[in-house]
């Protein structure tokens, strides 16, 4: 399983695109997506951006916190 996330600029034609990268499950690997978030100067991109990150990190938080409940049952 893979855990991580991020921003990333791509630059097309002199502007900035705010993509957020992450890991997903699919068919039983891990797969690094990207999803546009809106252009990099703006201020409510980055705020999405933001709470994209903190989704994904409470999920992440989430399902680790699952899956040790569950080898603390099996031991």
């Amino acid at each position: 399983m893979r855990v991580g996330c991020g921003l990333r600029v791509h630059r097309i034609d002199g502007n900035g695109y705010l993509y957020f990268w992450h890991y997903e499950r699919e068919g039983g690997r891990s797969r690094r997506r990207e999803d546009y978030v809106g252009p990099a100067r703006d201020s409510a991109s980055r705020r999405e951006a933001a709470r994209k990150q903190l989704a994904y990190y409470r999920r992440i938080l989430t399902d680790i916190a699952s899956k040790i409940a569950r080898l603390e049952r099996s031991i």
